[in-house]
């Protein structure tokens, strides 16, 4: 076996590890199969079934409710994660949860915020444009408070390129929740927050493969940030990409 070879079957192998440890072998089972199985996220409804929320289903950007029409057009749907590929992360990301706030942005029906809040993070706040969705997302944090264990849980209806972050150190989340114009604009937004306030700043970014090259061009313009981790997935559909602040 030459060279190229070895590190593509190295790097097929690394995929399959990930994508047992994030979704699970059943669900590795049924993406092997999906071209016969047709997997959707949006209709696997097993997260709700065990909590009693409302987080699955596909919400397309039109029915997002955001007035601003510019901001509405480099949006992206809503699409949920599934409750083990958050779970990874938050395993895997190198963040102790008593050391820093967790902010989810773009964070939809708030099944991420969900998973987070059964760690002790400081606060574990969401942050969303789309005001039907925030309504929603408020809800299933009131229905889910009593399995809490971070210190507080919110859900602010705003535009994530000019919220104010907490000032303690920050563990962001974001699933691919808008076009790489958009993310620019957050990241300098958050570069000179950290500049008023210096803290340590941890990025946890969800994507597909296909947006891995746009993404990246983005964040390789802010030398304050450093690309520490890329975990692809088996078919692509949840790679990870984690990024800290240099300072």
């Amino acid at each position: 076996m030459d060279a190229i070879a070895a590190r593509n079957v190295l790097s097929k192998l690394r995929r399959l590890r990930y994508s047992i440890e994030s979704t699970g072998l059943p669900r590795v089972l049924m993406d092997v199969g999906s071209h016969v199985l047709s997997y959707r996220p949006e209709a696997d409804r097993s997260f709700d079934s065990r909590y009693g929320t409302d987080t699955s289903g596909k919400v397309e950007t039109a029915r997002l409710g955001i007035a601003d029409t510019e901001l509405r057009e480099h949006a992206i749907l809503y699409l949920p994660s599934p409750e083990r590929v958050t779970r990874w992360m938050l395993d895997n990301v190198g963040v102790e949860p008593r050391d820093c706030s967790f902010v989810d942005l773009g964070c939809g029906k708030g099944r991420v915020l969900l998973v987070a809040a059964q760690r002790p993070f400081q606060a574990v706040i969401g942050v969303d444009l789309s005001p039907e969705l925030v309504a929603i997302a408020r809800r299933n944090v009131e229905h889910f408070a009593d399995r809490a264990r971070c210190g507080e849980i919110r859900v602010h209806s705003a535009d994530a390129t000019s919220f104010q972050f907490p000032e303690t150190d920050l563990l962001i989340h974001l699933y691919h929740p808008f076009e790489p114009e958009i993310t620019a604009r957050l990241l300098c937004h958050l570069q000179s927050a950290v500049s008023e306030r210096p803290r340590r700043v941890t990025i946890a970014y969800l994507l597909y493969s296909g947006a891995l090259s746009a993404v990246r061009e983005v964040f390789a313009r802010h030398s304050w940030l450093s690309e520490k981790r890329y975990e692809p997935s088996l078919f692509g559909n949840y790679d990870w990409l984690f990024f800290s602040s240099t300072t």
